[in-house]
């Protein structure tokens, strides 16, 4: 046996060699390529941009439209509320501006608009300017200016659908002398911010206390850290995540002094959770435009003043009321009714700022006379813009409204012709062993022939999902690296494993780590393991090709369906056919394409860098960046304890009672060859972490040099891996890569494929039907193996059809708070002799309670959940057996 392992090392170092070489040659004559012939960047998205409907004339509604409004959506009508405009002539013609209360509802009827306007139901004073926030209760209209200067009134403003009425509540003033430039709603709370008494003022207040006050209520608006830098005016401001937390930006806008108007540059963020104020760089001029989050870190905004000409007209003005010259002053305001009367409108450009590199980047275009002082949201589908400024003095009459078209990558037939290639090399693996799987032990443990180090190669290969190969670069990208002794602590738990669980299933002779359960307590417990395992898995199969089939579909095209039928087919061919082994020898090929792919981006980036990397890594270590531990006495984030304590017990529950991996430990030849199996899957984790958590710096890094790089509508982190290998590596080498995102995906199938089909088999036909012929049980093997690959199919495709994430969180969230008591049963058993089956039941109960407590009621950080079920499950099983004395096995 020995001699054959040898042998086997020896072909899998040329093997291994090969694939080296390989790899370094297309990467080679690619790049080369790439170099050569360097494409220009493509617009990735595209503005459908119409006027959707105009306001009616002469029918009792504002003339001339207006600007400064309050406007956003309530019942599905949009709403529109006061705001300023020049009804009795423009400014170059000396006309006054006039300041409205007046309040519209517009509402859809297919395709035909309806505007609705309430005499009874106005603001209580003439009033623009301010700040609009949407509630479930209705749009808070939030203070402002009129003609007599600063308000401080709020307003509710809602529509009911039924009565098609408008209607309006008074609430609780702001302080005073507040005048509010920006705010938000963010869980349940009300942030103002803006300028009173000449300084910067940022106000918080519980939304529930707004919404029920009253006009002559006081308020107990609590003071915050205000923004830092001069007062700030009309600023483009949203709400947005940061990769960490939410935070409201705001950037540009401008300053009043005596001197005259300064334009700002800059932008701040404030970090809801920590109270601070983070300063943004290299603003472009977007004074006055309107702001929209879209995705999970993109801020679009929309056009803007760039304010050079604005200065103009102010120091005109300036000159003007202090000449004394009838004739000169006379010639001065010529000018200046000149400059406005011409005034050519406001920038067109649309921009992105990519809240997680801190840059922007063009984005797109405004059609003609595009609008400033407004507001923006999605109405529907479609991004809304209500009026507005499109020069000064003119204000727009029309809702402005675009569909917007993300354009995807191009695969192309090269990386096509790779991946087939791929797949092919895998359908022939599972064709070769197919040969060999004449019984139930042949197909589920491989006969024994298995080599130690396929197997470890095999374990490492399943536990790292599609989901891992994006998921660790991206969190390292939007984060730090504070997740990182997460993984590592499989070293510890792997300790565990070899010490307690892997002589006893060796011992035992098991071919399902809950046929366990059942000798150690009873049928009942093991039918929960293996229903439980089996429900599960149908359900990570669905996920683990849904996920990926939405990154993959982004970013080169290819139809989300057609991802998963394909992935999952050949997945499930090579598995039914194969067996185990074909499964573990395909992890072997799958681990070197993934190991290979995540490895070769790391060396693409560090080319395209160049010379900025080193003092780059000293700006991401400033910006904390690279961050590996915290150190704080907190169970609510990921601390180092945190981390270690909660890897240790998932890793712990999943090396030792997950049949996926428990599998595998079986398919060695004697005990010694399971736990090097063990121990190879836990040293590739140092290597394999280090390569991952490396990419997602590197993609920060990159994108943070090459902002201009990065998807601007981009509406998940998890596909920026794959974005950067389909936009920025040439064809052939993104072909190899990709086949690396589909290798940890099938790795990850097959192995749940394989061993529900296992379960099923051995826990549930086996179990209650003996005695069958051998042949028969293999049959019912290759049908259990099918038939949970197809289901898994199926639930990913109905998934993609609802686009239900949020169903798998649910999911994910009801099993997950058994896998921890499952975990415990296995610890009891094993480790305390006294317990029995009715205490682990208890046990398991009471851990799935305390599990569910924990999660809804408290702000324990998620990596603990498993060690609280487990913990849990332990000590309530082992004390309730106590009652049971007489049924101990």
């Amino acid at each position: 046996m020995r001699d054959q392992i040898s042998m086997g090392m020896r072909d899998s170092g040329k093997k291994a060699k090969a694939y080296v070489l390989f790899y370094v040659l297309v990467f080679l004559l690619g790049y080369a390529s790439k170099a050569q012939d360097q494409p220009q960047k493509k617009d990735v998205v595209r503005f459908d941009w119409q006027t959707s409907t105009q306001m009616p004339q002469g029918q009792g509604f504002p003339k001339k439209g207006m600007a400064g409004g309050f406007s956003g959506v309530h019942n599905d009508a949009l709403l529109l509320a006061g705001g300023a405009n020049f009804p009795n002539g423009y400014p170059w013609e000396m006309g006054q501006k006039h300041w409205e209360d007046q309040i519209i509802a517009i509402t859809k009827e297919g395709a035909n608009y309806n505007w609705h306007s309430s005499k009874g139901a106005k603001l209580p004073v003439s009033m623009g300017y301010g700040v609009s926030l949407p509630t479930k209760e209705g749009l808070l209209c939030l203070g402002g200016n009129n003609a007599k200067g600063i308000v401080i009134k709020t307003v509710l403003i809602s529509w009911n659908p039924l009565d098609k009425d408008i209607s309006q509540q008074q609430l609780g003033n702001l302080p005073e002398k507040f005048e509010v430039a920006y705010g938000a709603v963010h869980q349940e709370q009300v942030y103002l911010g803006g300028i009173a008494n000449g300084a910067n003022k940022l106000f918080q207040l519980p939304l529930s206390e707004l919404l029920g006050s009253s006009s002559d209520q006081k308020l107990s608006w609590e003071e915050l850290p205000p923004c830092p830098g001069p007062p700030r005016k009309m600023p483009s401001y949203a709400v947005q995540g940061n990769g960490k937390s939410d935070a409201l930006y705001i950037f540009s806008g401008r300053s009043e002094t005596e001197a005259g108007i300064v334009l700002l540059d800059d932008g701040y963020s404030f970090d809801f959770p920590s109270k601070e104020w983070n300063r943004i760089i290299n603003v472009p001029p977007v004074m006055a435009a309107p702001a929209l989050s879209f995705g999970v870190s993109n801020i679009l905004v929309f056009g803007g003043d760039g304010g050079d000409r604005l200065q103009e007209r102010d120091v005109l003005s300036k000159q003007i009321q202090t000449m004394e010259d009838v004739v000169g002053k006379d010639s001065l305001q010529s000018v200046l009714n000149g400059k406005l009367k011409n005034h050519t409108g406001f920038s067109d450009q649309i921009w992105s700022f990519n809240t997680i590199t801190n840059s922007f980047q063009k984005a797109g275009r405004l059609p003609e006379n595009p609008p400033v002082t407004t507001n923006t949201f999605f109405w529907g589908e479609k991004i809304t813009l209500p009026m507005g400024e499109i020069s000064p003095g003119v204000r727009s009459t029309g809702i402005l409204q675009a569909t917007v078209e993300h354009s995807k990558g191009t695969f192309g037939y090269l990386n096509y012709m790779v991946l087939g290639l791929y797949f092919i090399v895998l359908l022939g693996i599972g064709i070769y062993f197919s040969t060999k799987q004449k019984t139930t032990d042949d197909y589920f443990k491989g006969g024994g022939r298995v080599p130690w180090w396929a197997a470890g190669l095999s374990v490492f290969g399943t536990a790292l999902s599609a989901i891992t190969f994006m998921a660790i670069p991206a969190k390292t990208y939007a984060t730090d690296w504070s997740y990182f002794f997460y993984n590592l602590s499989v070293l510890l738990s792997t300790a565990v494993v070899v010490w307690l669980f892997i002589p006893l299933y060796r011992k035992l002779q098991l071919t399902t780590a809950y046929e366990y359960l059942e000798q150690r307590f009873n049928l009942t417990v093991r039918m929960f393991g293996s229903i439980s395992f089996m429900l599960f898995q149908i359900g990570r199969i669905a996920i683990v090709l849904y996920l990926p089939a939405i990154a993959l579909s982004l970013v080169t095209g290819i139809d989300i369906s057609l991802c998963i039928v394909v992935v999952g087919a050949f997945s499930i061919a090579y598995t039914l056919i194969g067996g185990i082994e074909a499964v573990i020898w395909t992890d072997v090929v799958q681990v070197i394409v993934l190991m290979g792919g995540a490895t070769l981006s790391l060396v693409v980036i560090f080319f395209d860098l160049g010379d900025d990397v080193q003092p780059m890594l000293s700006d991401a270590m400033e910006n904390n960046k690279l961050t590996l531990t915290h150190f704080d006495f907190s169970w609510n984030e990921p601390t180092i304890w945190v981390v270690i304590v909660g890897g240790f017990f998932a890793n712990l529950i999943m090396y030792s009672s997950d049949q996926t991996l428990v599998q595998r430990y079986l398919t060695t030849k004697d005990e010694s060859g399971a736990k090097k199996t063990a121990w190879t899957n836990a040293l590739l984790v140092i290597p394999s972490t280090l390569i991952f958590f490396s990419v997602g710096t590197a993609l920060f890094l990159y994108y943070t040099k090459f902002p201009d790089a990065l998807d601007p509508m981009a509406e998940n982190n998890d596909a920026i891996f794959p974005w950067f290998i389909i936009n920025e590596l040439p064809a052939g080498v993104s072909g190899l890569l990709i086949a690396g995102l589909f290798s940890a995906a099938m790795s990850s199938l097959s192995s749940s494929i394989n061993s529900t089909g296992t379960v099923f088999t051995i826990d549930i036909y086996k179990r209650f039907y003996k005695g069958v012929a051998e042949k028969k049980y293999l049959k019912v093997a290759r049908y259990a193996t099918l038939l949970s690959g197809v289901l898994g199919v199926l639930f990913a495709l109905w998934m993609a059809s609802f686009d239900i994430e949020s169903l798998w969180d649910e999911f994910f969230k009801v099993l997950g708070l058994f896998t921890g008591g499952l975990g415990g049963l296995f610890l009891l058993g094993v480790c305390f002799p006294k317990a029995n089956s009715q205490g682990a039941v208890i046990g398991l109960l009471v851990s799935s309670v305390v599990q569910f407590f924990v999660s809804t009621q408290t702000d324990i950080h998620i990596f603990l959940y498993s060690a609280i079920g487990l913990g849990t499950c332990v000590l309530v099983g082992y004390l309730s057996s106590f009652l049971f004395p007489k049924t101990r096995k």
